[in-house]
């Protein structure tokens, strides 16, 4: 365990220091000196699978260094090593929950904004863009109204397949090997969905921990299931969070607040039978590996899966579902902050450079500031390249 944390400590220093924080968001950024250096001693081509694997024989002890990349959307085989970093972040730097959960962290970023003279509209979605020569319109549930500049934070596919005119985004480099933006999109592979639990649970989940993992000895099933077969998992690896254990005010005295989430296929097809079968496969699983029956002490129950995400996309005006940010959707295979050929049109959050999580999508943020303002103290537009 100390050989793999020093490999993580090493490949997050790089990765931060010379990837993340120095906002390297083209391919043209990464032919530099520093990033050569950075990459000695670093595995950055083999799976994470490959990499682990040199250090451990038993497969549970693999697991403990592979899970968080499960529910970062890929699975060790399909990840590059170098995320052998998010281990290090787990067990040398810890992993920190804000009082009132994350709901409390949205409303301080809210409130900020707001003092800055923000205007926030909820409930609108956006139904078209269409660039000019000086601004941009945006079509939403208002209305139309024109911008001088607009970041997105819709996934990308969706701006361009549904938001954008047809045939205004230009070729995207790595997407002209295949012959152009639609096949470009239509050759990516989409990341992981969820099936989610949420439940209020009557009296003490004392056999919880804040975090809870349940993986199955051999997970491979659950992953070709994801990737592969789509399909729902047999024998299903999921995480349980408790914040109650850690936060009372999010439950009553007399109750707890539980959520599971499963990874499964993006495009899975969830009839109210079969997620109900699921679901109760789920709680008999943890009355299995935990020693808690759940069954008779849910007072307050909710769920959420494929359908349910793609109802909500739909209702906002969409039809995208999202893309993957496995190994082909790495560092600068990643979407950048511009929209190809589309003047003063931006992108922003977990679809984009860095990557994903809350860290990555607030850099994001402070990333795509730094190119408006080049943009507009340059009096014009700059290129991907």
């Amino acid at each position: 365990m100390r050989a793999v944390s020093r490999s993580g400590r090493r490949g997050l220093r790089a990765g931060m220091n010379r990837f993340v924080m120095a906002n390297r968001w083209r391919l043209r950024d990464y032919v530099s000196t520093d990033v050569a250096r950075s990459g000695r001693g670093i595995n950055f081509l083999g799976t994470m699978d490959e990499h682990v694997s040199e250090y451990f024989d038993h497969p549970k002890l693999r697991q403990l260094v592979q899970y968080t990349l499960v529910f970062l959307g890929g699975s060790p085989y399909n990840t590059p090593a170098l995320y052998t970093l998010m281990s290090h972040v787990d067990y040398g730097l810890g992993v920190y929950y804000p009082q009132g959960g994350m709901s409390a962290f949205i409303d301080a970023l809210e409130s900020v904004a707001r003092e800055q003279g923000v205007e926030i509209r909820t409930e609108t979605p956006v139904t078209g863009l269409e660039p000019g020569q000086s601004s941009i319109s945006v079509d939403h549930r208002g209305g139309t109204t024109s911008h001088d500049r607009v970041v997105n934070n819709a996934p990308p596919a969706h701006v361009e397949r549904d938001l954008l005119p047809d045939d205004v985004v230009g070729s995207r480099p790595i997407g002209s090997l295949v012959g152009g933006d639609g096949e470009y999109w239509d050759s990516r592979t989409l990341a992981p969905s969820a099936f989610m639990l949420y439940l209020g649970i009557d009296g003490d989940l004392d056999e919880f921990e804040h975090h809870t993992l349940v993986l199955p000895t051999d997970w491979s099933d659950h992953f070709e299931s994801i990737f592969e077969e789509s399909g729902w998992p047999e024998d299903p690896a999921y995480y349980v969070n408790v914040p109650s254990q850690t936060d009372p005010s999010v439950a009553p005295e007399d109750a707890e607040t539980l959520v599971v989430l499963v990874p499964v296929a993006p495009e899975l097809d969830d009839d109210p039978e079969q997620r109900e079968r699921f679901r109760d496969d789920v709680l008999d699983s943890l009355a299995e590996h935990v020693g808690v029956d759940l069954h008779d002490r849910i007072r307050v129950e909710h769920s959420a899966c494929v359908s349910d995400y793609k109802a909500q996309f739909n209702k906002l005006g969409g039809t995208a579902l999202g893309l993957a940010h496995t190994l082909e959707q790495t560092g600068p295979m990643r979407p950048g902050f511009k929209v190809p050929n589309v003047d003063r049109a931006y992108y922003v959050g977990g679809d984009v450079n860095p990557g994903i999580g809350v860290p990555m999508c607030l850099l994001s943020g402070e990333h795509v500031a730094e190119v408006v303002k080049e943009d507009v103290a340059g009096g014009g537009l700059f290129g991907n390249w």
